[in-house]
């Protein structure tokens, strides 16, 4: 049956007669800005920049500007009749436990939780899976109103100290410090300058790698040209002027370097790329096997090309597992052994799937994969060898959102979500 051509309008006019008539509000009034008289010539034209002298961000006028600005807006926003019950809402909404992905160093489970509306979630500590949780830093006493923010954390094997990184006011720039975990006092170290960095400890647990950059010109902290990262070694108990330069490439100025100590200590894995692109580099320096490892150990490369991925997953000896896309656009698993590194004696693990490998770990002797089926995860267990031991049931159709555990222990980490279920962490013993 054809409807009457004046059926849909009238439909759409009685729903907008039943909505309640909201006020105009009035025109704003905007604080002038001003122009600069600045350009630039590029092949022969002319190409202007008035609004050039607002890249100074330390400057009286940008403040001043920014003030004025924040003057007109925010009063209008305060007043527009839903922006309460709108808040209102999406507090409620928002207002639900999360808890991250354990870590565990040790003997001690690390891992990050936040009631529903704290600011920034709590770093907790467990002795054990049933054990009451004690607070091993707590972000939001450090900055209650949030602008200093936790980066990142790492605890060391032996569960003593813990490195946090802090960041200010939403920037890149990260500053370490160290915290005593039996006492809850930080330590005198500072280490400054890190940015695009992981945290890496050595297995004697008296200090850890990062990455930082040469400290940038005063004033200039959030608009200096990023170059020549390096890699150093900071030993806890002492100040930054006495870090181990580990690794640098003044060839490569604007590449990054990061390094990662394998969980036998043995090994210092530097990944190094051009960007944030999955392309890379992969060295390597041989710390001993002693109870004082080498920090200066010579770094020899392993991987010396960037035509793809090759992102480490963990070791058995001299054997590194790789997840890797040279020659497999949906990633494999190879093993390179660092005896014998030439590419004509990788062995490929897991073999290419048809569907794409999102991520990898070494797990209690297994190899635990995560696979993107028809929009949903899956979860694949591989002996060392390759073979193929089964699938982890998950609670449903969701996704997988990181894998965790250790090589010396079976327990694999899990977090999970669907469309009705928020993020849960799940726990699975083979």
């Amino acid at each position: 049956m054809r409807l009457p051509a004046l059926s849909l309008p009238l439909a759409i006019m009685t729903l907008v007669s039943c909505s309640p008539v909201q006020p105009t509000p009035p025109p704003l009034a905007y604080p002038p800005t001003a122009k600069g008289e600045v350009g630039d010539t590029y092949h022969g034209t002319q190409v202007p920049d008035p609004y050039r002298w607002m890249e100074d961000l330390d400057a009286k006028d940008v403040a001043d500007w920014v003030a004025a600005q924040n003057a007109v807006t925010d009063p209008y926003l305060a007043a527009l009749p839903l922006r309460a019950s709108l808040n209102a809402r999406l507090t409620e909404l928002w207002n639900y436990q999360r808890v991250g992905l354990p870590t565990r160093e040790g003997g001690t489970y690390f891992y990050a939780k936040n009631t529903g509306l704290q600011r920034q979630s709590v770093i907790y500590a467990r002795t054990a899976l049933e054990a009451a949780p004690t607070v091993a830093l707590d972000p939001n006493a450090i900055s209650p109103d949030g602008t200093t923010s936790l980066a990142q954390y790492a605890p060391a094997p032996d569960a003593t100290h813990l490195a946090y990184a802090l960041a200010e006011g939403g920037a890149d720039w990260q500053t370490l410090k160290v915290r005593h975990l039996a006492s809850g006092q930080d330590l005198a170290d500072e280490v400054r300058w890190m940015r695009f960095s992981g945290l890496s400890w050595s297995k004697d647990s008296k200090g850890f790698f990062y990455s930082r950059y040469p400290e940038p010109p005063k004033n200039k902290v959030l608009e200096a040209a990023l170059s020549r990262q390096a890699l150093y070694y900071h030993r806890i108990g002492t100040p930054q002027s006495e870090d181990v330069l580990v690794y640098e490439r003044k060839d490569l100025a604007s590449w990054l370097i990061n390094g990662l100590v394998t969980e036998d200590g043995r090994y210092l894995l530097i990944t190094m790329a051009e960007g944030s692109g999955n392309q890379n580099r992969l060295y390597f320096a041989d710390r001993g096997t002693g109870r004082c490892p080498n920090v200066s150990a010579p770094v020899r490369p392993l991987i010396d090309t960037d035509d793809a991925e090759f992102a480490p997953i963990g070791n058995r000896g001299s054997v590194l597992y790789l997840r890797s896309d040279k020659d497999a656009p949906n990633r494999r698993v190879i093993a390179v052994d660092i005896a014998n590194p030439a590419p004509a004696a990788w062995k490929t693990i897991v073999p290419e799937q048809k569907e794409a490998l999102e991520s990898v770990a070494l797990i209690g002797g297994r190899i635990v994969a995560q696979y993107l089926v028809d929009v949903q995860s899956r979860l694949a267990l591989f002996s060392l060898d390759g073979t193929r031991e089964g699938d982890i049931s998950l609670p449903g159709v969701g996704t997988v959102a990181g894998i965790g555990g250790r090589e010396d222990a079976p327990e694999i980490w899990y977090g999970f979500s669907a469309p009705l279920t928020p993020s849960t962490v799940y726990r699975y013993d083979p």
